[in-house]
């Protein structure tokens, strides 16, 4: 039996994902009422990103939701392994296609993040 702590915590985590379920549904509102050719979910992140920044959010009342959708996150991938099984003829004329840019994107994300790294380290050192 759930100890009274362990329900507490479960109730912390749900109330932390709910409220990035909010930031969420905030994005998609904007992107729909704006018809912003960017995806709800990055816009949501950068929503979040910026109410962390100017510390509207604590880390605190969304670490341990954040924590959870993160560790469970393979259960977010399934649906598009559904899709890749139903699309098995796209895939077969197009496949190499899509492996191509997502051999680019990975590349490209991988880069501007070295690049990034290196140039806030180099602000570090100097101050």
């Amino acid at each position: 039996m759930f100890s009274l702590f362990c329900l507490k915590q479960l109730q912390v985590t749900l109330l932390q994902i709910l409220l990035i379920l909010l930031v969420w549904g905030f994005a998609y509102t904007i992107q729909k009422f704006l018809h912003l050719p960017i995806a709800s979910g990055v816009l949501g992140f950068f929503i979040l990103l910026f109410l962390l920044e100017t510390q509207w959010i604590r880390l605190e009342q969304v670490e341990h939701g954040a924590n959870l959708i993160l560790t469970e996150l393979l259960l977010f991938f399934i649906p598009p392994v559904v899709g890749v099984i139903q699309y098995q003829e796209l895939l077969i004329i197009s496949g190499w296609k899509i492996v191509m840019v997502i051999f680019i994107s990975t590349f490209m994300v991988m880069a501007s993040s070295m690049l990034s790294v290196r140039i806030l380290m180099k602000q570090d050192e100097v101050k």
